[in-house]
């Protein structure tokens, strides 16, 4: 079953939504504002950081009533830059499965997060959170790579 993307990123609490799109690069961040038809104010100046602020709030309310493959596969988008930029935990998750890796990165697809029995979800989700990661940030990531049994252990 494919990850509902959409979903995986307006679940995402308001910070962690910010940080996603902070972490993007321009081009898909500003699509995906003109998709939802939230323009930027062309002032110039201090309140530039915070004109962002106000549209990226916008953008997670909107895409609540989005349902379209073009704007799922830039929250996609969105969402794999954002992880690109959360090395420590990929490494850390796959160093706990024994997984070789590059960085936390694999060569191919991460599969063998669907074979994962609850019970090993669970052990390796406590031992990331022991390891300081936010369990927001872990469960979006294990949403991303397909893990079976989330559900059951973050009581979705």
């Amino acid at each position: 079953m494919e990850p509902d993307f959409i979903r995986i990123v307006t679940d995402m609490s308001g910070d962690t939504f910010a940080e996603v799109i902070q972490a993007s690069p321009r081009k898909i961040r500003e699509t995906l504002f003109g998709r939802m038809g939230i323009k930027a104010k062309k002032k110039i100046g201090v309140r530039v950081h915070g004109k962002l602020e106000e549209r990226t709030k916008k953008l997670h309310v909107r895409l609540k009533e989005s349902s379209s493959k073009q704007e799922a596969d830039l929250c996609e988008e969105l969402v794999r830059n954002w992880l690109y930029t959360k090395r420590d935990l990929l490494c850390d998750t796959l160093d706990y499965l024994e997984i070789k890796h590059d960085n936390g990165l694999v060569d191919e697809e991460p599969t063998f997060f669907q074979e994962l029995e609850e019970d090993k979800v669970a052990s390796m989700v406590k031992h990331l959170e022991d390891k300081g990661h936010d369990r927001e940030t872990i469960r979006v990531y294990l949403m991303f790579v397909k893990t079976s049994n989330l559900d059951k252990v973050f009581g979705n």
